[in-house]
């Protein structure tokens, strides 16, 4: 069987297809609840913890880029490599045989899928929420497997 995923160049993605979400590198709201409780603790007699805890998440929040890691469309998803070559893994829902996410303890989660011409792939990413979800709403039925 044919099918249709694969590594492109940004330029060529796809013009169709409606976004449904997305994953980037910062998580917003780990950063601002750390930054909150750094400026909570400037008013204790913890202020130097606190004041190091501010100009931590401070410097990430402000100065570390927010890179796009993934988009997901109601027809196929987009996986950038961000290996400076510009490319990009295309992978469309109904290509999607089989799938499982490894869990990582040092490193990104890796994500195993099998395509119908029984071709593996296997991407590194973040966001095992997001990821199941889209997945398990948009991928073969009866196709996931979770490993912890």
């Amino acid at each position: 069987m044919r099918v249709r995923s694969k590594i492109l160049k940004i330029r060529n993605l796809p013009k169709t297809g409606e976004k449904r979400g997305e994953i980037k590198t910062k998580p917003y709201g780990l950063l601002l609840t750390f930054l909150v409780i750094g400026i909570a603790l400037l008013f204790t007699s913890y202020y130097v913890f606190g004041i190091v805890l501010v100009g931590l998440f401070l410097y990430y929040l402000l100065f570390i880029k927010n890179t796009l890691l993934v988009e997901f469309f109601d027809t196929y998803a987009v996986f950038y490599l961000n290996n400076g070559k510009d490319e990009c893994y295309v992978l469309f829902w109904n290509d999607v045989k089989d799938w499982q996410l490894e869990k990582a303890k040092r490193d990104m989660d890796i994500l195993n899928i099998v395509l119908k011409d029984d071709t593996t792939i296997a991407l590194k990413c973040l966001g095992r929420k997001k990821i199941c979800k889209y997945f398990k709403q948009y991928a073969a039925v009866g196709a996931h497997k979770e490993q912890a």
